[in-house]
């Protein structure tokens, strides 16, 4: 059997950064449908906070980035419902 080698340049084929924001948004659409049991999703009410905080985790934004995409505010109440709801503090 033989191997062949890579041709040049495919080798260290890397998505497209829009590539890989496309899906990471679609992983959380798939999350909210999976939580919501196929509800529609114009039908859910969730908190804009938490689903904003939840596109920065996708996207996995540095702590300065968070803070620019969600504010100095509402970074600190999301710690503070994560700490909550985990019991461990961030």
């Amino acid at each position: 059997m033989n191997i062949q080698t890579p041709l040049a340049g495919l080798a260290d084929y890397r998505l497209s950064d829009r590539t890989m924001i496309v899906q990471a948004l679609g992983e959380l659409r798939q999350e909210l449908q999976t939580m919501e049991k196929g509800k529609s999703l114009f039908e859910v009410m969730c908190p804009v906070g938490l689903i904003l905080s939840d596109i920065a985790d996708k996207l996995e934004l540095s702590p300065q980035e968070r803070h620019a995409f969600l504010g100095g505010k509402l970074c600190n109440e999301v710690a503070i419902v994560t700490e909550k709801l985990t019991n461990k503090p961030i």
